[in-house]
């Protein structure tokens, strides 16, 4: 499948972060490793349509959310009403009202400089898979294990409810322009833990992690239910967000959720 080029004059955003990929292999990897056929898909920033003709040639039924108008005007011409496509930024769409009530899955070609917003934004909406380019350094923030300097919300919400994998590597000279970085394909596919709500989840992550050598205690506003609610997880009861696990968070999570109700 022959990707489709930067059309003569284009000039890519360099705010937008614009880094069209240009590699038959690493598409066809990407659309191997996201086991949509048949589903609904939500692309997240299309650019001049790489991945977008394979993947409606798999996928039941996909919408694709692009910021920028001009790729909004070429992807209509080249798709037409094959797909449903939205010009808005990925983190400011209703993707729960785009995607429906049925399963879907997220695939994209992250913009380096909102990785984390957009990684944050589709894990508090816990979709059934994810597939991500993403920018090598930024990988092992869903990998990272407690203590690590990058462990943090992501790792957590990506431990609890996915299992993750890198699919495969992607060097500079993949896309066009290059970029001065290289890129990883990450794949997260849900589990069989029961669902949260993801929002809130990741609101109770942000604020735990908020001041990383503070206790958990302390930065959740000295809510006097955490040392109990710690100690009955059998937890020390002075613990930061850092050195536990992700499933502990989790059942933090639930356990003061639970005592809310």
């Amino acid at each position: 499948m022959k990707p489709n080029p930067v059309p003569a004059g284009f000039m890519p955003n360099k705010a937008l972060g614009q880094n069209f990929l240009s590699s038959e292999a690493i598409i066809e990897a990407i659309l191997d490793a996201a086991q949509i056929d048949g589903l609904r898909v939500l692309e997240i920033g299309p650019g001049t349509g790489a991945l977008t003709q394979g993947l409606l040639s798999r996928a039941g039924f996909l919408c694709a959310v692009e910021k920028d108008g001009r790729l909004c005007e070429l992807l209509t011409d080249r798709f037409g009403e094959k797909m449903t496509l939205v010009h808005a930024d990925v983190l400011d769409a209703d993707i729960p009202a785009l995607m429906g009530s049925e399963p879907w899955h997220a695939v994209g070609n992250l913009p380096y400089y909102a990785t984390t917003p957009i990684v944050l934004r589709m894990l508090s909406l816990l979709p059934e898979s994810m597939t991500l380019m993403v920018q090598k350094e930024a990988a092992p923030r869903f990998f990272a294990p407690p203590k690590d300097r990058v462990y943090g919300p992501v790792a957590v919400v990506t431990g609890c409810f996915y299992e993750a994998k890198v699919v495969v590597n992607a060097p500079r000279s993949c896309f066009n322009p290059p970029p001065e970085v290289d890129s990883v394909v990450v794949r997260l596919a849900r589990n069989a833990q029961p669902a949260v709500d993801g929002a809130a989840f990741l609101s109770f992550l942000k604020q735990a992690f908020s001041m990383r050598r503070k206790t958990l205690y302390n930065n959740l506003n000295k809510d006097n239910r955490i040392p109990a609610t710690l100690a009955a997880l059998e937890f020390p009861t002075d613990a930061r967000a850092e050195a536990l696990p992700p499933e502990a968070l989790l059942k933090l999570f639930l356990a003061l959720s639970h005592t809310n109700d």
